[in-house]
This record gives structure tokens, C-alpha cells and sequence, in this order.
């Protein structure tokens, strides 16, 4: 029974992480297409000099106003919460006695579904989809010898083992160029091994995330959230450690099999006994949006969906949920269909804003300008978080996993406090130099030399510095044509005067 309840899991034909063909627009090339190749390896296809605009003379000054206090200048290693931890026990020692045993099985099923839904690309459509239809016709044409005729009537079909072999052929490239997207059906044991595989991960991005967002916005008060994809409930945990208990939540799943363990997770296994006040779970988005709430979040939700047009009409729905001044955060894979996911949304919500003042990118974007990653370099602009698993006796609690993440933080308003430059890779170490690769609020990317000789402060503040962070810092552009020194005061005082 156990063999026939994970074939879910044991996924044939998984597709391996290539590079993809993404169709980039912005608001100064709305309708135009263009061919884009991302690629796993940072060193791979890159012209650093022409990305990072390394032959523009840049001259960083530490601002002391913004600099970030930190306990430590490792990267933090993030574990589930206590409670999560908890209750998670005490939920599978009540409910789930049953299914301990299967762990070993269900573990090692999880990993090999992570690397799965890491290696899935976006489906194939619109101009993509018909450049491949035409490679495979020239495949075949090439192959059988034949011409447009042939392919219309197909009289070339004369034999039966012709006729086979044919299709045969066609089948064959069609899953190598067509089939790279497939949905997955959440069971009761996919949902277990995707707990074990992939819910502290999960945790910690979220937990980061919330935390970043906590810091822009100072003064946000989180009082009602909307998690669309909940799965098993890392948004509800995360929400509450960064934030506090939270008065409404609404989480909406559409496998019946996740709410269920998410809802036991968090009654810890009790049974007859109502979810706590505030908290309701739903296998469908409401019709209406009339309900408006702080925070609004879509967690590796919208790689599910088998179109480019509904992902952009789920994130309209979401986005119309979201109250004056609350937030939509949207956290993919940092795999290159993650980043590309995350690249439609943040153009979209630009579009629809444009000449509005009523949208702000809180994080990670310094700037509402088209991307500069996605415009001109070769890789996805993602970032890294370290984290534990579970407290539990099945993992071993010592080892330290690596997950990559892409997410974007929409405000509905004005953000609180001025844009910084922001790492988007780790900071580079010389004997005297680190160069500091930025994503800058010009919207361009930027590699900057901090020389310990000029300014060993700034080089100094350099070893606290790591992927990710926001670079408290102004830079002045003394070529006169590009003189331009970043405002990087509080923000507060400005607004307040325009």
C-alpha cells in the first residue's frame, strides 16, 4: 500500500534545470518580446563590465544614519519557531501516530520532490510555444525528408511502420521541448513528505522576509492577513513570530489534504476543538474582494498555474485585497521560472500603477524602474538564507541547509523611509578592496570599490555586509555628466515638505 501511495512522488521524466527562453517587457518595450537565456552559474555568459558598469567611477560614503545595528556578522541561521516546533510534535504524536514510521520513506520522497519543483520550468506558450512547434517541424522535416505538402496531408505516411516511427519521433520531441510543466497533486502523502522537505525552508524565507518588511515599514501594524497557497501553514507561523498574534487570518489552500494538516499543526493534534479565533481556511478564493487586509501573501503558489494569464489575474485578485497602505508579498523559487514569475508581477503592478502615486516597492528593489537583472544579465536575481529543521528527533539538528529565494514586497502607498543600495551578490574580498556588486536606486546595477586605503571605515562596515542586505551608503558620480548625490536621509522630512 505504502509503494502504490507515493507514486505521486516518484516522479518520471523530471525535467533538468536548463536555461529558458522568457519574454521580457517593461514600460518602454510594453508589446515588444524579447529572447532572454538565465543562467544557474554566476561566472557563466556574463560580461561583468558591461552588467555592472564597472568603468563608471562611483564614490561610496558610509551613511552613518542608516547603518543597521546586527547581534552578529554571520549570516543568521533561522529554525522553525518554538511553537512551530511544538505543535508540529504534539500533532504528530495525537493524529499522525500512524504515519511516523513511514518518515524514512516519506523524507527522502520530499527531497527528490524539491528537486523536482526546482528544476520545473514555466509552460511553454504564446510566441515561445509556436517557435517550438516550428523547431520540431523542421526536426521532422529534416529527418523524413519532407515539405510543407507532406506535413499538411501527410500522404507521406505510405507504411504502417513509417506512420509509427513518426509519431514516435514527434512524441519524443515534443516532451523534450513541450512537456516541462507539470502540476502536482497534493495527497495526504505528498503533503507529509513536502512538510519534512520543504516547510523549514519555507519558515525561514518567510520569517526573513517578514522581517525585512518589518524594518521598512516601522510603523505597520499587521492586523488581518490573506495567504493565498497556504500549504501547511508557514505563513501563519512566521506571521506571528515577526509580528504577534495576528486578529484575522485567512489562509486558502486548494488541497483539501494541506488544510487539514496545517489545521492540526496548529490545534496540536487536539480533535473537537475549533481553530482559534480569527483563523478560518478556505479550498477557494472568495468571488468578492470587498474584505481588504494589512498584508496579503501568494508563498510558491503561482508556479501551479499553467498560464502566464491567470498568474497575472490571480496577482490582480490578490492585489485588489490588499487595504490603503498595506502590503502584497510574493515569494517564488529562486530558481530562473521563480525569478521570471516574480519579474510578470512587479511589471504588472507597475503598469497598472503608472502615473499613480499609490504604489511603492518596499523590497528588495531600490527603484521602480525595469529590472535591470532581467533586462541585461545572464542569472536570476535571487537571494540566500540559511536554516535548521525541525526540533525533532527524525532530523539531525546540527546541519545547516542553503535555501536561494526571489520575492517582491508591494506596498499599496508611500514606503516609510528612502530607498539604499542593495547586495546582489556577495560582497567580494581583496587584501585591500571589496567590490560590492549593487542593485542602485538609478536602477542600474553597479559594482563598487570600497579601498581600505581611502576609507577603511567603509571597508570595515564591508565584513558585516552580505547577499541581500541593503548598503547604507551615498553615491556621488563625479563624472559631471551623471553628478548625482543620493538623498539617503531618513525620507520623512522630505515627504512631509513635498
Amino acid at each position: 500500500m505504502l509503494s502504490e501511495s507515493i507514486k505521486c512522488l516518484r516522479l518520471q521524466n523530471i525535467p533538468r534545470f536548463s536555461s529558458a527562453l522568457f519574454a521580457a517587457s517593461n514600460s518602454n518595450h510594453k508589446n515588444v518580446l524579447v529572447n532572454r537565456n538565465l543562467f544557474t552559474c554566476k561566472n557563466l555568459y556574463r560580461d561583468r563590465t558591461v552588467v555592472y558598469n564597472s568603468k563608471t567611477l562611483v564614490v561610496p560614503t558610509l551613511a552613518h544614519n542608516r547603518i543597521r545595528k546586527k547581534e552578529k556578522r554571520a549570516i543568521p541561521i533561522i529554525s522553525p519557531s518554538e511553537q512551530f516546533s511544538s505543535s508540529l510534535g504534539s500533532a504528530l504524536e495525537s493524529v499522525y501516530q500512524e504515519d511516523l514510521e513511514y518518515f524514512p520513506v516519506y523524507y527522502p520522497a520530499g527531497i527528490k520532490l524539491e528537486r523536482f519543483l526546482k528544476a520545473r520550468t514555466l509552460p511553454v506558450e504564446g510566441v515561445h510555444l509556436r517557435r517550438k512547434e516550428e523547431l520540431i517541424d523542421n526536426i521532422l522535416k529534416e529527418e523524413y525528408d519532407l515539405d510543407e505538402q507532406d506535413l499538411t496531408d501527410e500522404t507521406f505516411l505510405d507504411t504502417e511502420k513509417r506512420k509509427d516511427d513518426y509519431y514516435k519521433r514527434k512524441r519524443s520531441l515534443q516532451k523534450i521541448h513541450l512537456d516541462k510543466w507539470v502540476p502536482v497533486d497534493y495527497d495526504k502523502t505528498c503533503s507529509f513528505a513536502y512538510l519534512l522537505a520543504r516547510s523549514s525552508a519555507e519558515y525561514a524565507v518567510l520569517e526573513t522576509i517578514f522581517t525585512e518588511l518589518k524594518y521598512q515599514e516601522p510603523d505597520f501594524q499587521l492586523n488581518s492577513f490573506f495567504d493565498y497557497g497556504s500549504g501547511v501553514g508557514t505563513g501563519y507561523w512566521a506571521a506571528n513570530q515577526v509580528f504577534g498574534n495576528i486578529a484575522e487570518m485567512f489562509c486558502v489552500d486548494s488541497s483539501t489534504n494541506m488544510n487539514d494538516l496545517a489545521k492540526n499543526i496548529i490545534l496540536k493534534g487536539a480533535e473537537n476543538k475549533p481553530l482559534p479565533l480569527g483563523v478560518s481556511f478556505r479550498l477557494h478564493t472568495p468571488s468578492t474582494t470587498s474584505l481588504k487586509y494589512n498584508l496579503v501573501l501568494s508563498a510558491y503558489s503561482l508556479m501551479e498555474k499553467k498560464s502566464g494569464a491567470q498568474r497575472l489575474e490571480t496577482i490582480n485578485n490578490l492585489w485588489s485585497r490588499v487595504e490603503e497602505n498595506g502590503c502584497l508579498v510574493v515569494v517564488e523559487l529562486g530558481t530562473n521560472a521563480g525569478f521570471q514569475i516574480i519579474s510578470e508581477i512587479r511589471d504588472y503592478i507597475t503598469q497598472i500603477s503608472e502615473g499613480e502615486d499609490d504604489m511603492d516597492i518596499v523590497a528588495p528593489c531600490p527603484h521602480k524602474h525595469s529590472c535591470p537583472r532581467y533586462l541585461n544579465d545572464t542569472i536570476p536575481c535571487n537571494f540566500m538564507v540559511k536554516y535548521r529543521m525541525f526540533d525533532l528527533n527524525f532530523f539531525k539538528k546540527s546541519h545547516i541547509h542553503k535555501e536561494l529565494y526571489s520575492y517582491i514586497v508591494i506596498k499599496k502607498g508611500r514606503r516609510s523611509r528612502t530607498n539604499l543600495p542593495r547586495l546582489v551578490e556577495e560582497p567580494v574580498r581583496t587584501k585591500t578592496h571589496f567590490f560590492c556588486r549593487l542593485c542602485t536606486q538609478k536602477g542600474t546595477l553597479q559594482e563598487v570599490r570600497c579601498d581600505k586605503r581611502l576609507e577603511n571605515e567603509l571597508y570595515q562596515f564591508c565584513k558585516t555586509m552580505h547577499w541581500g542586505d541593503e548598503f547604507p551608503v551615498q553615491l556621488a558620480y563625479p563624472n559631471p555628466e551623471e553628478s548625482v548625490m543620493l538623498d539617503l536621509e531618513d525620507g520623512k522630512e522630505e515627504d512631509k515638505q513635498s
